[in-house]
């Protein structure tokens, strides 16, 4: 076996692409490129395709017919698209034999798995969330106890066909071994991981007395993200601070939030901006405080690790927040209301040195823990350990 590992890397979404799936594939895909591997990402048509890669990114055929760049699932990308890219996958493999693959997500990973039927390869799953907390908020069926229940199925019943399970979270670990989904020795937890470098060139906003406080939100604009839990705290806010601003950096559309953005009379206080991960370190640093409304899940919201490293005060909401400690790198709201989070937000507002220690502690945070080389190290543990276990199984060197 030679030292250079080639690796498939299944992405069953718009690539590259500004949101959190998209956005670990591509820093997995970087980094351990750059410690000497041979990466290929096998992909959708749709995604930013000026930006020079480390990689080598191989799409499907253009789909005319398919636009969706949101997150979710839907007849079209189940039944056709990730069809395509099941047949893109074993076309590839064939012709460059790869070591391994690594599928993120459940339709990377449904898509990666009739290669099973070509070879012997090892399949790592990469679980970035369990389906049966991430699928009610698609609002797919009207019942939301059966919607749970399939979520939970494929949570139980997929990660058992892996060879390897790498999830986001403790919290996704913890599941598959509670109800002994695989052994512990198959789950290894390796989270999102953030570049500082990318941040810290972005020149801080500065304070002029009585100027407007700019709270800042990144990310798309999915049903679980909690979005009009925000707009309803800022309803609440400009009560009591008829100067804040809540600045949206987002390539989704804002359409359907505009009733509820009428009805709260904020008008005046929102302002939506196009983004991508270049733009993101310049606009976050012209907030005063970042927020993730979103109200739960078994995720890892990479737009956290982003606000962390751009040094800034946050509010959160506390289901979400798993790795952020109240009153040391964060201010986590308890419960889902508009209210508590508005409450954290006047808080901070109201207490501008506090606030930016939290800032401070975050980027140390976040630079001491999170750094993608050392992710990288670790999925390569995994990668050598499954690769030299189907060597000896075939008793040949590849």
């Amino acid at each position: 076996m030679t030292d250079k590992i080639r690796i498939a890397m299944v992405a069953a979404c718009p690539f590259p692409h500004p949101r959190g799936t998209p956005v670990r594939i591509y820093r997995m895909a970087q980094i351990l490129s750059e410690l000497g591997h041979e990466v290929h990402v096998i992909t959708y048509h749709l995604g930013q395709r000026e930006l020079a890669t480390p990689f080598v990114i191989h799409r499907i055929p253009n789909l005319s017919f398919y636009k969706k760049t949101s997150p979710g699932p839907s007849i079209l990308k189940l039944l056709i698209v990730d069809q395509i890219l099941t047949l893109t996958i074993l076309k590839l493999y064939k012709k460059h034999k790869f070591d391994i693959i690594h599928a993120h997500h459940v339709e990377g990973f449904l898509s990666a798995l009739p290669v099973r039927l070509l070879g012997d390869i090892p399949i790592i799953f990469d679980m970035h969330t369990l389906i049966a907390t991430e699928l009610p908020y698609y609002h797919l069926y009207p019942h939301e106890r059966w919607i749970k229940r399939i979520g939970g199925f494929f949570d139980v019943y997929l990660p058992k066909y892996a060879d390897h399970v790498i999830s986001v979270t403790d919290e996704i670990k913890n599941y598959l071994e509670t109800n002994r989904v695989i052994p512990h020795r198959k789950i290894s937890v390796i989270p999102n991981g953030i570049e500082l470098s990318h941040f810290s060139q972005a020149k801080d906003k500065i304070y002029p007395h009585g100027e407007n406080i700019i709270l800042g939100f990144a990310g798309n604009f999915a049903q679980y993200q909690g979005i009009e839990i925000m707009l309803e705290a800022l309803g609440d806010l400009i009560h009591t601070h008829p100067q804040i601003c809540l600045h949206m950096y987002s390539n989704d559309s804002f359409e359907r939030f505009a009733p509820l953005i009428e009805k709260l009379n904020i008008f005046s206080h929102v302002k939506f901006f196009p983004s991508d991960f270049n733009e993101l370190p310049e606009q976050l640093a012209q907030t005063d405080i970042l927020l993730n409304p979103r109200p739960d899940g078994a995720g890892h919201p990479l737009k956290l690790l982003n606000y962390m490293a751009a040094g800034k005060p946050i509010v959160s909401l506390a289901g979400s927040g798993h790795f952020l400690t109240h009153g040391e790198n964060a201010w986590l709201s308890a419960g889902n209301s508009p209210k508590a989070f508005a409450d954290g937000i006047r808080h901070l507002a109201d207490n501008r040195t506090f606030a930016a220690e939290l800032g401070i502690n975050a980027k140390k945070f976040v630079g001491q823990n999170f750094s993608w080389r050392s992710r990288g190290e670790d999925i390569l543990k995994i990668y050598k350990t499954l690769v030299k276990r189907k060597v000896r199984k075939d008793g040949r060197v590849s």
